[in-house]
């Protein structure tokens, strides 16, 4: 249960980190030069070409990344995707990776969206041993300078897709999760985000709390196209209306944190839910760092 909202013309993206650790969550940073072995079986080293900045927690020493930003202004963020994830076969002669290191891959080496996609045909993101001993199924947003995007494991293949939304939550896929957007605005559009669909998203008024990932969904477009945010303070505002406390009623599943960052400036600033720190570190700035950094 995640939400991301990304404002193209400010290079900002915000979201909220619902999913469930076992170990938690902190900004880290890895240096340039950084090396990981994947968790898959018979897989050579990666040594990272970029430092990265972002949402990350370890374990047994492998660094899993929620969502990060390297030194080229690159952005990938991962997001829980039950159900509708379908992963590839083994293929000896590619990049073998589970969906979890898929978005450490990502950033390692891709200065664009369009380096990531070209590279896409080498890897093979399978259902193999992942860390924590679990299977957890993820989509993922990127973002750069020509704008949003979505990458989508579905019939065992990564389909790539502009996200002219700029907006991303759960299950189901894309496609979908646009469909019943337009059924809710009450046109005929079906999968496609058209200026009826904006027109319908400035209007709306129709109260909707966000419970399910398709209401989130229609709730963050709406914000996006309807209330027309393009600042950091006011897309804060909308994480704190997705964000879901840590109670009697959500023991396992709230927000762990929230993420805002400015990937024109390289900026990062870590808000822990659980004791209010507010954490803030420039990937740009620290690019030539060789330390890692638990921050």
């Amino acid at each position: 249960m995640c939400t991301v909202l990304t404002l193209d013309n400010e290079n900002l993206f915000g979201r909220t980190m619902d999913f469930p650790p076992r170990t938690p969550w902190k900004l880290t940073f890895l240096p340039a030069g950084y090396q990981w072995l994947p968790a898959t079986n018979n897989q050579s080293v990666i040594t990272d070409q970029y430092a990265i900045l972002g949402g990350m927690r370890v374990v047994d020493d492998h660094y899993l990344i929620g969502d990060a930003i390297n030194e080229k202004g690159l952005v990938c963020a991962e997001l829980f995707f039950p159900v509708a994830a379908s992963y590839g076969q083994l293929e000896a002669e590619k990049q073998l990776l589970t969906p979890q290191d898929f978005i450490h891959w990502v950033l390692a080496s891709h200065a664009t969206v369009r380096d990531v996609i070209a590279d896409l045909d080498n890897v093979v993101v399978v259902k193999e041993r992942w860390f924590d001993g679990q299977q957890y199924p993820f989509h993922w947003l990127l973002m750069d300078d020509t704008g949003t995007y979505g990458i989508e494991p579905l019939d065992g293949k990564l389909v790539v897709f502009k996200n002219t939304i700029g907006v991303y939550t759960n299950t189901p896929a894309f496609p979908e999760q646009v469909a019943k957007m337009n059924s809710y605005l009450g046109n005929d559009e079906g999968t496609t985000f058209t200026e009826l669909t904006k027109r319908g998203l400035e209007h709306s008024t129709a109260a909707i709390d966000g419970r399910n990932s398709s209401e989130r969904f229609i709730l963050a477009a709406r914000t996006r196209w309807g209330s027309k945010i393009t600042s950091s303070d006011e897309l804060k505002k909308f994480l704190s209306l997705v964000t879901i406390p840590k109670n009697e009623k959500h023991a396992h599943n709230y927000t762990h944190y929230q993420a805002i960052i400015d990937r024109q400036s390289g900026e990062y600033h870590f808000h822990n839910q659980l004791t209010g720190e507010v954490t803030t570190f420039n990937v740009k700035e620290h690019a030539t760092d060789k330390k890692i950094r638990r921050l």
